[in-house]
């Protein structure tokens, strides 16, 4: 290479300056006009409706894509009859729009190299996507698609071959954020963002816990955080390709109310934020929307559907029509977190249909009936019992099988840290009818006192080929002769585990 050749480095710089400027003039040139604001409304199909849904953040973690722990997407089949029965349970409890994580700390997608450049998505990625708006069509369920939560930067360590986060460089660095739009976000937008079902994507869930000096306290202690402006500059690279590509809303979840203005003039359709008990001392939620200065409809992202000593589902609803918001969606179907939105399902079947014109999102959409008919899953587990005899554990765990046949039974538990020691028990075959249950007893022996194990299990035909597994049924551990059941603090995979001290 010659004295006077360009550095590589820079040739790159300046072709990512003049792609950048040529976007951006593209931008101002064609983007859609701004679409019609209506407060405490989100305009549908040009009608303002109220958003009454349930987070359904993931079934599993794995739905969208192929990685390291395989392919059990949304497009597979056992995978795609499971959310099949939670969609159509959902639907017959009123629910018109489900919230549900797509990327979320990016532990499959997008692929990324080793400095941090976004190359592209896995081809099972799109076909997944199909697949999710194909059974929202099927169920009339609309959706709000999270591209990330601020896993995908605060955290960044690995299980096996599985890294959780890691992106706070892709983030960090103009090009490298330049490249997840373009190979990251852009594909996702083209597979199904000018579908109907598509309501709406929301760029990433309470990005504030990854910002320096926002979070006062423990809260945002171990977490990897990078400054404001380049989460604000991929916010606003997000909304106008969200906006170049689809018809659908652009918004971000802030993790409470006071963040959202630090989203303003970014070309977000809505603001959005979550609220838990624990901040009602400090910003309480009966407060008008208005109140809080923003030049957008506010929806109300995530509030604890059981478990709020404060307030039930219904009133949070109330409260949400009274002070001026345009929506609010209960956490959560599926969020492993205690707040089971199925205990409260008919009080949301209740209020939808007492609400119905208002939340229906589609003019002439029937109203669903009062009693609810419900699905089965095709596998399924009931809570495990733990008992402990020295240091042996015994558990008793009831096993649902939809689909008439035999299968093969495994309960395994595996301790968590250091990670690999595992002790696993196989029943007999059994005979399952549809709709049958079975109670597996099985006992390990020789666990270690203090130590933290999960119990999963895995059901698999008379062949033992693999039909399900369920990863981490329970978290377990031996404590002065009794079985104790650790909880994760939060929902960062990096983070150590907390005993409960919930003895069985």
């Amino acid at each position: 290479m010659g004295g006077n050749a360009t550095p590589p480095a820079l040739v790159r710089l300046a072709l990512a300056v003049l792609l950048l400027g040529g976007v951006a003039l593209f931008f101002q040139l064609y983007a859609r006009p701004a679409p019609r604001v209506v407060p405490g409304r989100v305009v549908i199909g040009d009608q303002p409706y109220f958003l009454a849904g349930v987070n359904y953040p993931w079934s599993s973690g794995q739905e969208f894509g192929s990685g390291g722990w395989g392919y059990a997407g949304v497009a597979t089949p056992t995978t795609n009859a499971e959310i099949d029965a939670d969609f159509a349970n959902i639907a017959a409890r009123g629910v018109r729009v489900v919230k549900w994580r797509i990327f979320n700390d990016g532990r499959y997608d997008p692929k990324r190299d080793a400095q941090g450049y976004v190359t592209g998505v896995d081809p099972q990625l799109l076909a997944d996507l199909d697949a999710a708006v194909k059974l929202a069509e099927k169920h009339d369920l609309y959706l709000v698609l999270t591209l990330f939560g601020s896993g995908f930067w605060t955290t960044d360590c690995s299980s096996g071959p599985v890294r959780f986060g890691g992106g706070a460089a892709t983030l960090a660095d103009p090009l490298k954020r330049a490249s997840l739009i373009r190979n990251g976000i852009v594909p996702v937008l083209r597979a199904v963002g000018r579908s109907p079902r598509v309501l709406a994507f929301e760029i990433i869930a309470e990005p504030e816990w990854g910002v320096p000096g926002l979070n006062v306290g423990d809260q945002d202690k171990g977490l990897i955080q990078i400054p404001l402006a380049p989460l604000r500059a991929f916010v606003r690279d997000a909304a106008r390709a969200i906006h170049l590509y689809t018809p659908a809303l652009a918004t971000v979840e802030s993790n409470r109310a006071s963040h959202m203005a630090l989203w303003r003039g970014l070309g977000l359709d809505y603001y959005s934020f979550s609220w838990y008990d624990w901040m009602e001392s400090w910003e309480p939620l009966d407060r008008p929307a208005g109140s809080l200065g923003l030049d957008r409809p506010v929806v109300l992202g995530e509030f604890p559907a059981t478990g709020s000593q404060y307030y039930t589902l219904a009133q949070v609803f109330d409260l949400a029509l009274r002070d001026g918001y345009a929506g609010a969606f209960a956490w959560s179907y599926w969020g492993g977190d205690g707040h089971r939105w199925q205990d409260v399902a008919q009080d949301h079947l209740d209020w939808s249909r007492a609400h119905w014109p208002l939340v229906s999102l589609q003019a002439g959409a029937p109203e669903p009936p009062a009693a609810a008919t419900l699905q089965s899953p095709p596998y399924a587990h009931g809570d495990p019992k733990l008992s402990a005899f020295g240091n042996d554990i015994r558990v008793d765990l009831d096993v649902q099988v939809r689909k008439e046949g035999t299968y093969q039974l495994q309960v395994v538990l595996q301790t968590l840290d250091p990670p690999g020691a595992w002790q696993q028990e196989r029943t007999q075959p059994a005979s399952l009818v549809a709709g049958g249950q079975r109670r597996v007893s099985v006992r390990f022996n020789g666990v270690d006192e203090g130590r933290v194990y999960k119990l999963s299990l895995g059901i698999f035909d008379s062949g033992w080929k693999l039909l399900k597994w369920f990863d981490q049924v329970t978290l377990v551990e031996l404590q002065s002769g009794a079985v104790q059941m650790p909880r994760l603090k939060t929902e960062n995979p990096c983070k150590s585990q907390e005993s409960s001290a919930l003895t069985r």
